[in-house]
């Protein structure tokens, strides 16, 4: 399976300094699964994968992809975005919603469920924003 993922996993959950169980119960999933996570012995759902990286305060990207280099997490966005002294590559949020509105199961906004639909509009129109920036750039 996936050894790079169920070390991220390990490592993430021992900085967090959280325990196997207390983890599985923050993203709702049992010991066992957690366990066979880390070892690499099963592969998280896509549901799966967003609940872990909510619970370790991370992306799914940052979870999967070991080149990824980690960025901001959304507090740490917040946190920075009310000190404007601090610059963020607002690229790598844009791209993190992206992924959430492509490969989530459900997604919610203002805690209702989004239609399939709606997020295939949203994700469009994210994506024209990272367009323009990244051709913003590029001149």
């Amino acid at each position: 399976m996936n050894r790079a993922l169920g070390k991220k996993i390990m490592q993430l959950r021992k900085q967090h300094k959280y325990t196997q169980k207390y983890l599985a119960e923050r993203c709702g999933e049992s010991t066992t699964s957690i366990s066979a996570y880390e070892r690499g012995q099963r592969m998280p759902s896509t549901q799966s994968l967003e609940r872990l990286a909510i619970a370790l305060n991370t992306t799914v990207i940052d979870l999967v992809d070991p080149e990824h280099v980690q960025h901001p997490t959304l507090s740490d966005f917040m946190s920075q975005s009310l000190e404007p002294s601090k610059p963020i590559d607002f690229k790598f949020v844009l791209e993190d919603i992206l992924v959430h509105l492509t490969l989530s199961n459900e997604v919610y906004f203002n805690g209702r469920l989004l239609s399939h639909e709606v997020r295939e509009e949203m994700a469009a129109s994210v994506n024209q924003a990272l367009q323009q920036g990244l051709e913003s750039i590029e001149v």
